[in-house]
């Protein structure tokens, strides 16, 4: 339990509301009716959405022969099936645990090993059943949550649950006043493909776990990065760009917004081994940066002719090397990271939602 604890946030107490199902996704009583609506909303707007323009990154991504509407639902709801509210409490009262249960002997992610660095400034999302499945697999017991009656184990990182943070509906967040605005829709949507991102990988990368930052990095020292090509912020900036390159009825600075998002989640994605070469060459250049402002104050300081020749010389010297390090660590700023994806496949049991399927719930929930 104190390993789930690390994982998670500290939560409150909210009121409850009547649980609720929507296209293949049920919707907790803790969540507040206001973002229910929205989150339907938004899940409406996906599957009707007109995809006139499919993009090549995210098929490759996600493997879907084609970004349409239908396809797109599809995906999410094989990996998102739950969505508690942020007010759910992760204790005992609400924690199922089953003793008998056969998880899979491989490793688990490095990351989930010994959780560290710090917490982002506001979490949007958490893709809590993942969690669940990791901390089982580890202590080699089958948790799960009590839902409105039901008790959902976790015997898959393919459980999909997710928890709503306070990020998700804040207003400063919002590319629109109007709560429902397509642009919002489509900006929620990006945050729901990266949560469901979480729900994939097996093995060592089982969750597509983040990474911490390196130094240097906009996000330095927060869990906030990934080392994969095809992580939790990548499929969730290229489901976004497939949405917003479709939608009609965004504004222009609107697109402009949901652009800068997507680009912010390709900044996320790092080579450890670039980092460390331009962490390097900003210490060299440092170093020597301090070496000829010394020689320099020494010169300065020195009324022989003699030696003053010779710090001249090794000033010299340094601010040649200094000038060669600085091509190279300007060279680096053009290289792209060079990252491999990683197999997608889930780990545990778990049944595949079949397209027909949930097409028909989709169209069944539309019709109420």
């Amino acid at each position: 339990m104190k390993t789930l604890a690390v994982l998670t946030l500290a939560l409150t107490m909210s009121s409850a509301f009547a649980a609720q199902d929507f296209g293949g996704i049920s919707f907790h009583s803790s969540v507040p009716q206001e973002q229910v609506d929205a989150l339907k909303i938004d899940i409406s707007y996906l599957y009707q959405n007109p995809v006139t323009k499919s993009d090549p990154e995210f098929l490759a991504m996600s493997g879907l022969p084609v970004a349409d509407g239908a396809n797109m639902h599809n995906w999410l709801v094989n990996r998102v099936k739950h969505v508690i509210g942020e007010g759910f409490e992760l204790n005992e009262e609400n924690i199922a645990v089953w003793l008998f249960h056969s998880f899979p002997k491989t490793p688990l992610p490095d990351a989930f090993k010994e959780v560290s660095g710090k917490e982002e400034v506001t979490t949007i999302m958490s893709n809590i059943g993942t969690a669940l499945y990791l901390v089982g697999k580890k202590e080699d017991l089958l948790f799960g949550l009590k839902l409105d009656g039901d008790k959902v184990y976790a015997k898959s990182s393919r459980v999909g649950i997710l928890q709503v943070g306070k990020g998700l509906f804040l207003e400063r967040f919002r590319l629109n006043k109007d709560l429902n605005a397509p642009a919002n829709s489509v900006s929620r949507l990006g945050t729901l493909f990266h949560e469901a991102r979480h729900s994939d990988g097996n093995s060592a990368h089982t969750g597509f776990t983040h990474d911490i930052c390196p130094s240097g990095h906009a996000y330095e020292g927060h869990a906030a990065c990934e080392t994969s090509s095809n992580g939790s912020y990548s499929l969730g900036a290229v489901a976004e760009r497939n949405l917003l390159q479709n939608c009609t009825s965004c504004s222009v600075p609107e697109l402009a917004a949901l652009s800068a998002g997507v680009a912010d989640g390709f900044s996320r994605v790092v080579d450890f081994n670039l980092s460390s070469k331009r962490a390097v060459l900003e210490s060299e250049i440092k170093t020597y940066g301090e070496l000829i402002e010394t020689y320099e104050g020494m010169m300065i300081g020195s009324t022989v002719p003699e030696i003053r020749e010779i710090f001249e010389a090794e000033i010299k010297k340094l601010k040649t090397k200094l000038d060669l390090l600085s091509v190279e660590l300007e060279a680096l700023k053009d290289v792209k990271p060079v990252n491999l994806p990683l197999d997608p496949t889930p780990e545990g049991k778990y049944s595949e939602l079949a397209l027909k399927k949930s097409i028909k719930l989709m169209n069944k929930s539309l019709e109420k």
